[in-house]
């Protein structure tokens, strides 16, 4: 599909270099000629110099990006953006494998469809702290989970930018449909299988204080 010259894929490491890795094999599989983003988060063991030698050997467009620090998962994927002009970016999570191709063409007509489509990817409702609640719930909020989604990069630059929190893509989301733009849901798992919390369940969120507060208060029903 010619749209899919307007994509970057982007995969974000910390520390799980086994799951990226196999993430990565997995897309390339199906997209060998996508350009993609690497981007290790600050990891402290060997996964920077297995990226280097992985992207040196590369024969498919692959970019690596290494952080000194861990700046959350929010904030690099704000950086990926950033740092392409790409028309759409598909993320996709380290813990992620690809067992099906053909969905990004299926992605990239949803989000052509319309310019008020903005984000296409499994839809599911949080509460304002971020937590999963019912469509009806009075507080539900649209929300697309960034295991695997395709977003517009023109639309993103004019909302909230993704921030470090358990769900970082609340607050742009929230925002985005305030001002008409649509979420789309679609079904990714029938393409992908999803290890889900493959970095968290090693490594835990670090989100602080804040983070166990938000937590707690959610628990309070606050």
């Amino acid at each position: 599909m010619s749209h899919q010259k307007n994509v970057t894929a982007v995969i974000i490491n910390f520390q799980t270099f086994d799951l990226t890795h196999r993430a990565i094999k997995s897309f390339r599989r199906y997209y060998p000629e996508i350009p993609l983003l690497l981007i290790d988060n600050g990891s402290k063991d060997d996964s920077t110099f297995n990226f280097e030698m992985l992207v040196k050997a590369s024969t498919t467009p692959t970019e690596l990006i290494i952080n000194k620090k861990n700046v959350h998962h929010g904030p690099a994927m704000h950086q990926a953006i950033e740092r392409t002009s790409s028309e759409y970016l598909l993320f996709v999570d380290s813990d992620c494998e690809i067992r099906k191709g053909g969905f990004v063409e299926l992605m990239l007509s949803l989000l052509s469809g319309s310019d008020q489509n903005y984000v296409v990817g499994k839809k599911v409702y949080m509460n304002n702290r971020g937590f999963d609640v019912y469509k009806n719930d009075g507080d539900a909020i649209e929300y697309i989970r960034p295991i695997c989604m395709l977003l517009k990069r023109e639309i993103y630059l004019k909302l909230p930018k993704f921030e470090k929190h358990g769900t970082p893509c609340l607050g742009n989301m929230k925002e985005a449909v305030r001002q008409g733009y649509r979420l789309i849901d679609f079904p990714i798992e029938k393409y992908i299988i999803h290890q889900g919390r493959g970095t968290t369940s090693r490594f835990g969120y670090h989100l602080g204080w804040k983070g166990r507060w938000n937590y707690l208060m959610n628990k309070l029903g606050l």
